[in-house]
């Protein structure tokens, strides 16, 4: 009888109810408290999915067809599985000398593409020669001559070097200039190839007749250049502020200079990039005696700039 009474009162209180009044009886009896119970799930009416909208059938359709392969679907497939090449990939600490070599190239051989473009008239001239690297550079973008060039005859690439380094720094300009007193620049410096080893260098990529060394000092060299000379392009590498006039005064002098050609300058941002040295300071006194008017096409590599001339007092006429 006492069993069946304990019986219905447990069956007969709340879950909770039951939970605290055995909390307690253990408590006094020094048990563990009984496990809490669990509430019961309430059932949730299942959710029928709505069904999807079906558009009315028409007599023409018909199943959209797959887009086609792309170069735009591999290089996005590429992307996704990581295979595209990022710079980490393809410029490293090997890369970082052979950069500002890099960039001379590329100018000189867009500039030598450019003339053939734009039609300019006449040879591809460089002063002072030094390793033989941007001779070089010119022969190699000067291949293409008999496709791209438009006008005739193909053009040559004169080369001006005194093959004996620098010369005498006299000028106060120069001898003021920061690459002058610290012993850069000197009397004899930056001399490497002779003329018979730049010949043969060059020779293997163009052929002779297209190449003429002019070997000797500027202020000489471009005396013996006779009137109708015409340049497309020139490439500097003097250094020096009275080498630099040496060699160009007689060129805007004589109207050795066509219209759209082009002239770099390598070492414009020698000097501290001091406008008062150098190319920079050389450049601005041709531009007043000249009254050149270019287009500032921009820095390239480290020291490099580069003009695209328009005009200047004593420019000829182009000739057929």
């Amino acid at each position: 009888m006492t069993k069946s009474l304990k019986v219905a009162i447990a069956e007969g209180l709340p879950p909770q109810t039951l939970f605290k009044l055995r909390s307690i009886k253990r408590a006094l009896m020094g048990q563990p408290p009984p496990e809490r119970p669990q509430a019961a799930p309430t059932e949730q009416p299942e959710r029928q999915p709505e069904p999807e909208p079906v558009a009315p059938p028409t007599a023409d359709a018909q199943p959209a067809a797959p887009e086609p392969r792309t170069k735009q679907t591999e290089a996005l497939e590429r992307l996704d599985a990581h295979k595209i090449s990022a710079p980490y990939l393809f410029f490293d600490v090997d890369d970082v000398l052979i950069l500002p070599a890099k960039e001379i190239a590329r100018t000189l051989t867009l500039s030598v593409m450019y003339i053939n473009s734009a039609d300019v008239k006449g040879d591809v001239a460089e002063f002072g020669t030094m390793g033989g690297f941007t001779a070089r550079t010119l022969a190699n973008a000067m291949v293409f001559d008999p496709r791209y060039q438009p006008n005739q005859p193909l053009r040559k690439l004169r080369l001006f070097d005194s093959f004996e380094g620098l010369p005498e720094i006299t000028a106060k300009i120069d001898l003021e200039s920061q690459h002058v007193k610290s012993g850069t620049w000197s009397r004899g410096g930056c001399r490497i190839l002779s003329a018979a080893e730049l010949r043969t260098m060059v020779e293997a990529i163009i052929p002779p007749s297209r190449v003429q060394i002019y070997e000797g000092w500027f202020a000489d060299t471009v005396k013996q250049l006779p009137d109708d000379t015409r340049f497309a392009l020139i490439h500097f590498d003097g250094d020096l502020y009275s080498s630099t006039m040496d060699a160009l005064v007689p060129c805007f002098e004589r109207g050795f200079i066509s219209k759209g050609a082009v002239l770099c300058f390598d070492d414009w941002n020698c000097n501290e990039a001091d406008p008062e040295a150098g190319e920079r300071k050389a450049w601005a006194d041709l531009v007043s005696r000249f009254k050149i008017v270019a287009s500032h096409s921009g820095d390239y590599s480290i020291q490099g700039t580069k003009f695209i001339i328009h005009s200047y007092r004593g420019m000829k006429p182009r000739s057929t």
